[in-house]
């Protein structure tokens, strides 16, 4: 299915995500100003909204969606380009969904081995590619992982070898530390704003280019 299908079927569920989302924000912050609760009890209450979220994800679709495919699937957002050509010196034009590749490599015994690189999506242009990777609850694990895929981008990808790399991370939920991280190392921070997503990097990022 493609990622445009996929973003069609799963309009009509997302009012349901955002209103749930803001609801657990609201609910947190509460929690928050209540000094008898202990950070135990509040880290109780956040597991129990990720598993309430992860349920409710699964009862999404009913044809084996997952909030995976629902996070990815909003990255096709119309609007997504056109955010990233308003950036000086990226000028992408066509949108690739889920990308598989599987390149050659060397092992820790120095066998030859096949390696599997993936990622939710590609914003592609004559000179610049920009990677994004789609998740629910953005970390900072997250982010340090997206970087190291980064860097091992350009070796499963020789034909984009000349080409200027970015990287991108959607989201719907983030962390401040996740935040943080991904603004240092110049990733564009996309949150999925149903049915769009919005670019909420700082005031005067400037995206960095990947070597």
């Amino acid at each position: 299915m493609s990622g445009e299908n996929k973003l069609a079927e799963v309009n009509a569920t997302l009012d349901r995500f955002a209103k749930l989302i803001e609801e657990n924000a609201r609910q947190l912050a509460e929690d928050r100003k209540d000094a008898k609760i202990r950070q135990a009890e509040w880290d109780k209450r956040q597991a129990e909204w990720d598993k309430r979220f992860a349920n409710m994800c699964d009862q999404v679709g009913g044809q084996g969606n997952n909030i995976g495919e629902i996070t990815e699937a909003i990255t096709v957002s119309d609007n997504i380009l056109d955010l990233l050509n308003e950036f000086e010196d990226i000028h992408v034009e066509h949108f690739y969904f889920n990308v598989r590749k599987k390149y050659p490599a060397k092992n820790a015994e120095g066998k030859s081995i096949r390696k599997h690189h993936e990622v939710d999506g590609l914003a592609d242009g004559e000179e610049v590619v920009v990677v994004i990777e789609a998740k629910t609850i953005l970390t900072e694990g997250h982010v340090q992982c997206f970087l190291d895929k980064l860097t091992m981008f350009k070796v499963a990808y020789p034909d984009r070898a000349d080409k200027n790399l970015y990287g991108a991370m959607t989201f719907i939920r983030i962390d401040g530390v996740a935040y943080k991280l991904a603004e240092q190392h110049g990733l564009f921070l996309i949150k999925a704003s149903p049915p769009d997503v919005e670019l909420v990097n700082n005031k005067g990022f400037k995206p960095t280019k990947i070597n």
